[in-house]
């Protein structure tokens, strides 16, 4: 189930979703548990919250999403352009993914709080880091990793908020690993990115 408010427009509604359609195929990661997606490409802000595993997409607007499922499973995340908030939920057993696509969807900033060992964050379009793409960082009184990256080099910027990480859980051996893919010649049209995997 979700609930979904306009920001914009101040209307609620709760809806099933629709049948998730398999759209992730490319990521080849072994989702569990999703049926239901919600996809809305408005340029309306929205708060969007889950309880299910689930795929959410919003649009353009500057929306905050909130994963509250209970339920063993994945929730995979998709906030587009714009200044996003996620909040991945805290259910040990609910693992969220957070999609960044920076050749699409920039400018943008996601803010992701919440992130718990077995969560990912999704870069497309990226396949490696520098020292110069991340630094510590303090948004809206919180504390954290901020990622910063231009694809292609010169073009908008898309930064990645990470509460409660530092530069140091990106070193070896650190809370965070980041494993690059690149898709398979059989998925010509899939993006290559930068997977950041949340370890114990």
């Amino acid at each position: 189930m979700f609930t979904v408010t306009s920001l914009t427009t101040h209307a609620s509604s709760a809806t099933n979703g629709v049948p998730y359609a398999n759209e992730l195929a490319d990521l080849q990661l072994p989702f569990a548990g999703i049926t239901a997606e919600y996809i809305n490409p408005t340029p309306d802000s929205l708060l969007i919250t889950t309880n299910t595993p689930s795929f959410i997409q919003s649009g353009t607007g500057n929306d905050t999403v909130i994963d509250q499922s209970k339920t063993t499973g994945d929730v995979v995340i998709d906030p587009s352009g714009g200044a996003n908030t996620v909040q991945a939920s805290g259910n040990p057993t609910s693992h969220d993914t957070v999609i960044v696509d920076v050749e699409s969807d920039a400018p943008l900033t996601d803010v992701i709080t919440g992130l718990k060992a077995g969560d990912n964050v999704v870069i497309k379009g990226l396949t490696a880091l520098s020292p110069g793409d991340f630094a510590n960082a303090t948004v809206g009184g919180l504390q954290g990793l901020m990622l910063t990256t231009h694809v292609p080099v010169g073009g908008p910027a898309a930064q990645v908020f990470l509460s409660g990480y530092n530069a140091g859980d990106l070193a070896a051996g650190g809370r965070l690993s980041a494993v690059p893919f690149a898709p398979p010649s059989s998925m010509p049209e899939a993006s290559s990115y930068l997977r950041l995997h949340v370890g114990p």
